[in-house]
């Protein structure tokens, strides 16, 4: 469709808040956008005239436009998202996951539950979150199962024997009626005081209760709950950092990095810190400079951002916090975004080192320019870096690290367990990661690196350049000899690269983080045949006894220093215990 017919279809369009959608030849949707005026943004996008502006590429991509009234922006925003996960549209960029952030449960059941769940769950009962990243729902249910012994088993059966929960002290047994439902009640209050924030005044009952239980000469209960008294207060004392007036906010904070905006969301709940999440916010493609400065000063970036963040969870669940800041504040949202107080400002910086640890610290544009100089070539946006690891000939295994765009993007991160090769060949082990490697790159399954840099020397960047004539790319491919730090190239260079500080810094790095990520892996393999060795030797222990063992003791090197009566409590007989015990020290030593 012209441009003079979108301007023709322009005049049905309302000034009414709503979803418009573009659409190619192919009548698939290429780009997604909400407005407040339909007229006024679908009229924006046709007005554009720079090859380099969004929306002149959009438009020009695009050969009809629908749309679709809604009644407000919270729906808009909605409907956006919902468009998006649903068609993938290649000039929406966020919002394309189908991502929501976990929860925790406490179920309205008789004898309660606590559970892990999603927006979605339809499960009935209190919530308590969202946490981020995920791994701190967990960490935060392992803490109610260890403090307040809540029962972990989806159905309440009754039993004559405790599960290995009861022995772990991480139950108090319900099913068998070892507790009342007075005393079940009361710890589920004090988790969900502990969920909700309200610790000091939890805190404060439960040490009145402690005295009262003593007075009554009740020590056994007492004790236990002095012990989870103690446990609560100082986890408390430790993650309580907010003042009174923001005890419920959210916190984002986002800045221009290496050509890319990179920002964290800090959620605080209860005046604690739930979780933060690394956001990456690159609207379109290519990058320049100018662009990016550019987008950095539109403040309906910001609303990108802030809106697709919290359609994961905030718009279908609990609702947005009563405080909302950040480092920009967009216009056009009716929702009141304020400014970071500088007493947030401490908290905020020290979880930002946090996220800074995925970049390199080096100067970009320096690196940048030493980069095209040496190698007459533009720096890579996206480079993969992979190394073998063997130990003792056992166990070869090879790492693929990504860096793209100034970051390591460890969500990218592969290992390899070599298959096809037996004893130690570097050269084959290589030539069968890379074969697998880019089969996933030319089946779209991972994105094209602009340059492979391989942990080696000649042999293994000759493996690397047949590999890739076969499959018939073109991306560059370098290799990085040991020790000596010199980059061979395909086309033949030989760069000594302590000669160029900021090549010797970017490469180096990206070696060295290829080589931890392989070797760590390489010992998780050893270490996992080591314990198969050891179990074997142990008659009587069979699968289900090593599963409870991993469970709970996941280094086996921690059986050297264990009991018998310490395996004995998580299900393990007498016997076997001992003969496990010694076998353990047998390898590892007392």
């Amino acid at each position: 469709m012209s441009v003079k017919r979108f301007e023709e279809k322009l005049k049905a369009v309302p000034d009414l808040p709503g979803v418009y959608m573009f659409y190619d030849d192919d009548g698939k949707v290429v780009y997604v956008g909400k407005a407040r005026s339909l007229k006024k943004r679908i009229a924006s996008h046709l007005k554009a005239t720079d090859p380099s502006d969004k929306s002149y590429r959009i438009v020009k991509a695009s050969s009809d436009f629908d749309f679709v009234v809604v009644r407000n922006e919270r729906e808009a925003l909605a409907l956006e998202a919902e468009l998006i996960k649903k068609h993938l549209p290649k000039f929406n960029v966020l919002m394309k996951d189908d991502k929501s952030y976990p929860f925790l449960l406490i179920t309205d059941e008789s004898f309660p539950s606590v559970r892990l769940v999603r927006k979605t769950d339809k499960l009935s009962g209190r919530r308590f979150g969202p946490f981020i990243p995920a791994k701190n729902a967990r960490l935060t249910m392992d803490l109610i199962h260890r403090l307040f012994r809540l029962r972990k088993c989806k159905e309440l059966k009754k039993r004559d024997r405790p599960c290995i929960q009861y022995h772990m002290e991480r139950c108090c047994a319900p099913c068998c009626r070892y507790v009342s439902k007075r005393e079940y009640m009361e710890q589920v209050s004090g988790a969900i005081s502990f969920l909700e924030g309200n610790v000091k005044s939890y805190l404060q009952r439960l040490y009145e209760h402690i005295e009262d239980l003593a007075q009554r000469q009740e020590f056994e209960r007492a004790a236990f709950l002095r012990d989870q008294f103690v446990a609560i207060k100082n986890l408390y004392e430790k993650y309580a950092v907010f003042m009174d007036e923001y005890k419920d906010c959210d916190i984002f904070y986002l800045e221009e990095k290496a050509g890319l905006f990179e920002g964290i969301h800090i959620i605080v709940r209860h005046g604690i810190i739930m979780g933060r999440e690394t956001f990456s916010f690159d609207p379109f493609e290519p990058w320049d400079t100018d662009t990016v400065r550019e987008l950095f000063s539109d403040t309906t970036a910001g609303i990108d951002v802030i809106g697709s963040i919290w359609l994961r969870n905030y718009f279908e669940s609990r609702g947005i916090p009563p405080h909302v800041f950040a480092n920009f504040v967009p216009s056009g949202l009716s929702i009141n975004v304020k400014p970071i107080p500088e007493e947030m400002l401490k908290i905020v910086f020290q979880n930002k080192k946090k996220r800074d640890k995925i970049y390199l610290n080096i100067d970009f544009e320096a690196l940048s320019a030493e980069y095209e100089s040496v190698f007459m070539d533009s720096f890579p946006e996206r480079v993969e870096v992979f190394d073998i690891s063997t130990l003792q000939g056992e166990a070869t295994v090879a790492s693929c690290i990504v860096w793209e765009k100034g970051r390591f993007v460890k969500d990218d991160y592969r290992r390899y367990r070599i298959k096809t090769v037996k004893g130690v060949n570097d050269y084959a082990s290589m030539e069968e990661v890379l074969t697998r490697r880019f089969r996933s790159i030319k089946d779209k399954k991972v994105k094209m690196p602009s340059l492979i840099l391989i942990d080696g020397g000649i042999g293994q960047l000759n493996v690397a350049i047949k590999i890739r004539e076969l499959f018939g790319f073109s991306f560059r491919v370098f290799s990085i000899a040991k020790r000596e730090e010199i980059i061979y190239t395909d086309e033949g260079e030989v760069v000594e690269t302590k000669k160029y500080p900021y090549l010797f810094r970017f490469f180096t790095v990206l070696r060295d983080e290829a080589h931890r990520f392989a070797i760590t892996y390489n010992r998780y393999l050893r270490s996992k045949k080591l314990r198969k060795s050891i179990f074997d030797d142990v008659k009587g222990l069979g699968m289900k006894r090593r599963r409870i063992i991993e469970k709970f003791y996941p280094d086996v090197k921690e059986l050297a220093t264990v009991t018998v009566d310490e395996l004995r409590q998580i299900g393990i007989p007498e016997k076997v215990a001992v003969q496990l015990i010694k076998r353990v020290k047998e390898v590892y030593g007392e």
